[in-house]
């Protein structure tokens, strides 16, 4: 499970991860499972979310400039 911190109006980006097929469909992209969000708790404006996806996909803070 990764766990990420995010306060109010930041994001997670979720896409292939690199090296991985980019002809892959959907189905193939989540044939070892789905991707499960959890909430593992908060104070003020934090955010701790646990993200658990299959190898094939990324999971990444989103950089905003």
């Amino acid at each position: 499970m990764l766990v990420l911190s995010r306060r109010a109006d930041e994001s997670i980006v979720i896409q292939p991860a690199e090296g991985a097929d980019q002809a892959m469909t959907l189905a193939e992209l989540f044939a070892a499972g789905p991707i499960q969000i959890t909430l593992l708790g908060g104070s003020g404006r934090r955010v701790k979310v646990g993200i658990d996806a299959p190898s094939q996909l990324s999971i990444r803070r989103k950089d905003e400039p």
